[in-house]
């Protein structure tokens, strides 16, 4: 799955969300940053790892960077 294929499974709130946790932002930083709480942010993790095929926050990282996500806020 290429970056294009793996980016269009995500919505463009997941992506957000994606880009500002790879950065090294907590759930409740991006919360704020984004205006949602943080029990939302962790169900767009959730459904992000869902779609990616990951098991948790480290992997999911680790792919954001991979696809050159990783500090792009």
């Amino acid at each position: 799955m290429d970056k294009q294929d793996t980016t269009s499974s995500l919505t463009e709130r997941q992506t957000e969300v994606l880009k500002l946790v790879a950065s090294g932002m907590t759930y409740k930083e991006v919360g704020r940053e984004l205006a949602l709480s943080e029990r939302t942010v962790r169900y767009h993790m959730s459904e992000i790892m869902d779609r990616l095929h990951v098991d948790n926050r480290s992997q999911v990282i680790a792919y954001a960077g991979k696809l050159g996500l990783e500090g792009c806020t």
